[in-house]
């Protein structure tokens, strides 16, 4: 089993993957499997309701982040 993933260390894990690109000041950290919520800096229309796993694997969450990087690599 692996170590637990604290929210210390998911913060710098995420900053040194996404820099300054999300808010996680609001976020209420239970476990690297338990949802919690950020918001993209870039489109703050939205909270983004992810698990911290999900986050570090995928470009982040945020939908338009998403669909601007698809829409660019044409």
């Amino acid at each position: 089993m692996g170590s637990r993933i604290d929210v210390a260390t998911f913060l710098t894990r995420a900053r040194s993957r996404f820099g300054d690109r999300y808010d996680y000041s609001g976020i209420v950290y239970r476990s690297f499997r338990s949802p919690i919520r950020i918001r993209c800096r870039e489109h703050p229309v939205a909270e983004i309701v992810i698990t911290p796993e999900r986050h570090l694997e995928t470009m982040g969450g945020c939908r338009y982040c998403l669909r601007d990087h698809r829409f660019r690599a044409r």
